[in-house]
This record gives C-alpha cells, sequence and structure tokens, in this order.
C-alpha cells in the first residue's frame, strides 16, 4: 500500500465516521477528513474511486476480440456488479489485449476469476467440437463455424444469470474510478465473422451444439456472509 492509499484509506474511514449518531464525533471525524484533504490535495473524486478496484484477464486477441468473448467478459462483470473494459494489447510483451474488471469490494476479483474459468471452458469445448465436427472443413470455415458454437455456449452459460443491480452510492463510486482511471474510454470493436452471413442449416446446428454444451457450465451467483461468491456449474 502507498502512502496515497494509506491517505485515503485514513479520509474513508473518517467519512463513514462522521455517518455517526454522536453529533460531535461526526464533526471532528468530518473535519478531520477535510483537513487530510485538503493538505494531501486529495478530491472528493479520489476519496469516492479509491474505494473501487480492478483485476485483469488476459484476452484472446491483442484489439478485436471475438464476439463471443466480449459478451462473456460484459455478462460476468454485470452479474457481480462490475463493470468491464477491453484494454488493447500494445502496451504488453505478448501483445494480448485485456478484460478489465472493475468493481468494489471482492466482487471484480471474483468476476475476474469467474470469467478466467469460463473462458478457458468455451476454449475446451471449441476445441472439441473442431475436432470432432468440423475438422474436414477449410480453416476459414472451420474458424466462422466455431465462433457459432463459442455464441451458442457463452448464450446458454449465461442464459440464467442476472445483473446484479448496484446501491446508487456503489454505482457512484465505479463512475468515478472510470471517470479518474480511463477518462477517454471508447467503443470497442470486436470481430464478429457471421454478421454478413445467412444463417445455413449447419450453422444453426453448430450454435444448437454449443448452446447444449454451454448449459453445462451456468453462471449463476451466491451470495454469502462476505458478498458474491461463485458458483460454476460445470466447473
Amino acid at each position: 500500500m502507498t502512502d496515497k492509499d494509506k491517505i485515503l484509506d485514513k479520509i474513508r474511514k473518517c467519512m463513514a465516521l462522521s455517518a455517526s449518531s454522536n453529533e460531535h464525533e461526526a464533526a471532528a471525524a468530518l473535519r478531520q477528513a477535510r483537513a487530510l484533504m485538503e493538505k494531501h490535495g486529495i478530491s472528493d473524486t479520489d476519496v469516492l474511486a479509491s474505494a473501487a478496484g480492478e483485476m485483469r484477464a488476459k484476452a484472446g486477441a491483442a484489439s478485436r476480440p471475438a464476439e463471443w468473448e466480449a459478451r462473456l467478459a460484459a455478462a460476468t462483470a454485470a452479474v457481480f456488479g462490475c463493470q468491464s473494459l477491453f484494454a488493447v494489447g500494445a502496451a504488453w510483451a505478448d501483445h494480448r489485449g485485456q478484460w478489465v474488471f472493475i468493481g468494489t469490494g471482492a466482487r471484480y476479483e471474483v468476476a475476474k476469476y469467474c470469467f478466467e474459468v469460463l473462458l478457458r471452458q468455451v476454449k475446451r469445448a471449441r476445441a472439441e467440437h473442431i475436432k470432432t465436427v468440423l475438422r474436414r472443413c477449410r480453416p476459414t470455415t472451420k474458424t466462422r463455424r466455431a465462433d457459432l458454437f463459442c455464441h451458442g455456449w457463452v448464450a446458454s452459460a449465461v442464459s440464467k444469470a442476472e445483473a446484479l443491480a448496484l446501491p446508487e452510492d456503489e454505482q457512484k463510486t465505479l463512475d468515478a474510478y472510470l471517470a479518474k482511471t480511463y477518462p477517454s474510454l471508447r467503443e470497442i470493436k470486436t470481430t464478429s465473422r457471421n454478421d454478413k452471413k445467412r444463417m445455413s442449416e449447419t450453422d444453426w446446428l453448430d450454435f444448437a451444439r454449443g448452446h447444449r454444451s454451454g448449459a453445462d457450465a451456468q453462471l449463476n451467483r451466491g451470495v454469502g456472509a462476505n458478498g458474491p461468491a461463485p458458483a460454476l456449474e460445470g466447473a
């Protein structure tokens, strides 16, 4: 923990005490928080944003992730009350992009963990589908149809998972973190190899096979004493 983190932590504790029913204690805590903020040049946005954090998971592409992978990241983040972003891979040695999961408490850690588990599962299922069903296809057809399988898999795996509705204060924390840490966000461009193609019966079969396979790995949210915990069937 850096010196600034320690100061922010102290300010957050003072802010929490400022809600005390004891008027004198509350006023003293608020004065101390404001004094610390002025002394160290810390804004209200800095304090609000400091309550959020992030973790990253490697993506399958450097700059344009597959559409099905983007949907998996977004759905997993939403289930745990997080925000997902895609960071292009130019800044890292292996040039692979990264999925960024942003949230409060332990939520972003759980979201990242669940995404990685599901991503491994869908990739294994994809490889098996290619081996058993698509092995004689041309490379471009094989990739396109394997993507359809993954679309079906993801749709099934997250079909029963509901997005976690965040309390207003937590949503403000996420908004502050995003504004402070990622002020220049742009909409990502995903790769879809089936957008301009009319779906054939064979294509629908690939999607259906993926949908059946994904049913074995449904993403659910379990809630325990310490907040959300992952529940991955078929993990």
